[in-house]
């Protein structure tokens, strides 16, 4: 009979034991913080403007330096254009030549006009009746031999020729009276917006050759000076301007944490250029749109292809932070 072996108490007690701690331990969530971490770079209100001129040439003026206050539309600066000008001159000459020609003929013949053309009419329908009188004269003695020949042809000639001026006299009149054709009209007006549009395009040219401010601001920095050549949408700009009056912070939100981002909600700021020091401010936008890292900090182990999302936050006050400075940024945001 083989042995029948028996598991004492004892026994079955440690095959227990070690079989639950075989197993493997219950997940956890990760405890989450309340206070959402994100990088950001300090911008004015409605961003910074970066000024690019729109055509290429010589910077005959700049009228601004760093630091100066300017209102939105105030020229600060001027590319050579004296041929711009010129040109302009020249289609607004071309375009008022054009309108006066339209408005001639549509207002038709003047009064004055009318008067001298009924008595060139009048004139020379006396001379045609003159000439077939004196024609008819020399006809009647041409029959009595009493003229020559040549006496006749030569009244007749007369006739003829004081004839054709009344009927020409009469047409001249008759056209007056008409008014221009509609065709011409046409064609006037065609040539009064040939003529605008030329003008449009030379003051188009001219206008870009002068530099305004979009915004009122302060100009943050000016990158070319008088005497410097420009060159059309170059990537080096002439100046950058923004609005201080207030300051925001563009923070990248990683993705983990755009489910706890809100509007209203407080932000503390700081940077290692202000040691000790925490600038306080209010999420006032989140985007709706994911995108790339807009702070780079410079460390190689940060991803620099990880999506984010931008929370605008407007600072507090007056903060001393120059625009572009990178900061922490610390958003006071319910635990989820």
């Amino acid at each position: 009979m083989k042995p029948v072996f028996r598991i004492l108490p004892w026994a079955a007690l440690c095959l227990a034991v070690l079989s639950a701690c075989g197993k493997p331990p219950s997940a956890r969530a990760p405890a989450v913080s309340d206070t959402i971490a994100a990088g950001g770079l300090v911008e004015p209100a409605g961003e910074e403007r970066v000024i690019i001129p729109q055509l290429s040439g010589r910077l005959s003026r700049v009228f601004i330096t760093e630091g100066d206050r300017v209102t939105a539309g105030q020229l600060i600066a001027e590319i050579e254009n004296s041929e711009f000008r010129a040109a302009l001159d020249t289609a607004s000459a071309n375009l008022a030549l054009r309108e006066a020609e339209l408005a001639k003929l549509e207002a038709g013949a003047r009064t004055e006009e009318l008067a001298a053309a009924e008595a060139s009419r009048q004139e020379a329908a006396a001379a045609e009746q003159q000439a077939v009188a004196e024609r008819d004269r020399r006809e009647a003695m041409a029959a009595q031999k009493l003229i020559a020949a040549e006496a006749l042809q030569q009244a007749r000639a007369q006739a003829q020729v004081a004839t054709a001026r009344r009927a020409r006299a009469d047409a001249e009149l008759a056209l007056l009276r008409a008014g221009a054709r509609k065709e011409d009209i046409a064609a006037a007006r065609s040539a009064v917006s040939a003529a605008s549009a030329e003008r449009d395009r030379a003051k188009a040219l001219y206008d870009k050759s002068q530099i305004h401010s979009p915004i009122d601001g302060q100009v943050l920095k000016r990158d070319l000076r008088e005497g410097e050549t420009v060159v059309a949408l170059s990537p080096l700009p002439l100046a950058r301007i923004g609005d201080l009056s207030r300051l925001f912070v563009r923070a990248d939100v990683d993705e983990l944490d755009i489910g706890r981002i809100r509007e209203g909600q407080k932000a503390a700021i700081t940077s290692d250029a202000f040691p000790g020091q925490s600038f306080a401010g209010e999420v006032v936008r989140v985007s709706r749109r994911m995108g790339r890292r807009n702070s780079i900090s410079g460390d190689p182990a940060e991803k620099q292809d990880a999506k984010i999302l931008e929370a605008l936050i407007s600072l507090d006050g007056t903060p001393p932070l120059p625009v572009g400075l990178r900061v922490d940024v610390r958003i006071a945001a319910p635990k989820s």
